[in-house]
C-alpha cells in the first residue's frame, strides 16, 4: 500500500492511497503471476482484507455482467457506434441478462437458446 500522493493532480479529491496486489492468474491451464494496482478513498491504515473485499466485488460485477455480455451478446464485437445505439443497445441487454436472472436462469447462452423463439414465454417473463 502507498500513501505517498506526491505529485498526483488535485482532482483526485479523496484519494488516500495506491493498493498493489499481486495475484496468480490460471488461463486455459496456464498459470501466471500479475501486480494490479488500485486507488481508493480509503485510508492506509485500513486492514487489507477491506481492499481484498472491495477489489473481489468488483471482479464478481466483472465477472457476471461484463464478461456475460461481451461472451454471450458479443457486445464488444457490435457494429453499432454511432448515436446513442450502443448505451441503447448495452441497455437492452441489461435488461435481458435481469430478466433472466430473475427467473433463475444462470447460463444466459442456455437461456437465450431456449427463450429466443418462445414469445409467449417471454411476455409472461417481461409483464411479471
Amino acid at each position: 500500500m502507498y500513501n505517498n500522493l506526491t505529485g498526483i493532480n488535485p482532482d483526485w479529491t479523496g484519494l488516500k492511497c495506491f493498493v498493489e496486489v499481486c495475484r496468480y492468474v490460471v488461463f486455459k491451464e496456464q498459470i501466471s503471476e500479475e501486480t494490479a494496482y488500485f486507488i481508493s478513498s480509503l485510508s492506509d491504515t485500513t486492514p487489507a482484507a477491506e481492499f481484498n473485499t472491495g477489489i473481489r466485488g468488483h471482479w464478481a460485477i466483472e465477472n457476471s455482467l461484463h464478461y456475460t455480455k461481451d461472451g454471450t451478446f458479443k457486445e464488444d464485437a457490435s457494429k453499432i457506434r454511432t448515436g446513442n445505439a450502443p448505451e441503447n443497445n448495452s441497455l437492452l441487454k441489461n435488461i435481458v441478462i435481469n430478466l433472466f436472472r430473475k427467473f433463475k436462469y444462470t447460463n444466459m447462452a442456455q437461456a437465450t437458446r431456449l427463450l429466443a423463439n418462445d414469445i409467449p414465454k417471454l411476455w409472461e417473463m417481461i409483464s411479471a
